[in-house]
């Protein structure tokens, strides 16, 4: 049973620090890691949710495998479901609703004034910088012509897809 918890911690970690990198690789593609079983609320089975259940499962199971199989295996569950639905409650749900309140939506950006903070290539990505609603933001840039913008060029954002602005001169 120690194999079991080991396997679980080091799972759970292991998702974490993945997880932590390749962050910035899927926010570029707008990969959806959510599942909407609860009709458009914020849902509970978010893989963040589901590491930390299993990190700690696995982690209080090793420490207290000790105490015998029967209460590892309560205290595992029984903390990795408190931990879970902290994290849940306190600061998932917290982080949507304010992304919610000022997230900038989409439509509302065509058109806006930009800035090209990294060459866009020919054909590639670039990265551009714009404000709204009083905040800077950045995001990855293509140009729409297909063509390459120097750095430092005022360009205007002509439309979006798959969180890709598509920009001309």
């Amino acid at each position: 049973m120690r194999s079991f918890f080991l396997i679980c911690f080091g799972v759970g970690v292991g998702y974490t620090v993945i997880s932590f990198f390749l962050s910035g690789v899927i926010s570029i593609f707008d990969f959806d890691t959510d599942f909407d079983l609860f009709g458009g609320t914020v849902s509970p089975f978010k893989p963040s949710v589901i590491a930390a259940f299993i990190t700690v499962f696995g982690g209080v199971g090793l420490l207290t495998l000790k105490f015998g199989l029967f209460a590892a295996l309560a205290a595992s569950v029984a903390l990795g479901l408190v931990i879970a639905y902290a994290m849940y409650k306190f600061i998932i749900i917290p982080l949507n609703r304010a992304q919610n309140t000022s997230a900038v939506e989409k439509q509302a950006l065509i058109g806006l004034p930009a800035k090209i903070t990294e060459r866009v290539p020919q054909g590639k990505y670039g990265k551009i910088t714009y404000y709204a609603n009083g905040n800077t933001y950045s995001a990855p840039a293509k140009a729409e012509d297909g063509g390459a913008i120097e750095r430092g060029a005022e360009v205007k954002i002509v439309y979006i897809d798959k969180n890709t602005y598509y920009v001309a001169k």
